[in-house]
């Protein structure tokens, strides 16, 4: 049986776990969008630097570029 210190400590481990999955996951939506981007049209370094500003993974997923840097303003 674990003490009220350790299963907090092992709360807090898994939170963390899940924290760095979840991070890992945006940058790698963050890399393929602009690969993409870059691919298809170009990206500015500006435009560069504002889609790695963005964690809402909701707002990285768009059909144009137009629309992409829309939803990042």
């Amino acid at each position: 049986m674990l003490s009220f210190a350790e299963r907090l400590i092992e709360q807090g481990r898994i939170k963390c776990e899940r924290e760095a999955k979840r991070k890992g996951f945006i940058e790698g939506m963050q890399d393929i969008l602009i690969i993409l981007i870059r691919h298809k049209f170009g990206v500015s370094p500006q435009e560069e630097e504002m889609i790695r500003s963005v964690t809402d993974e909701s707002k990285l997923d768009a059909k144009s570029k137009d629309e992409v840097l829309k939803i990042l303003e």
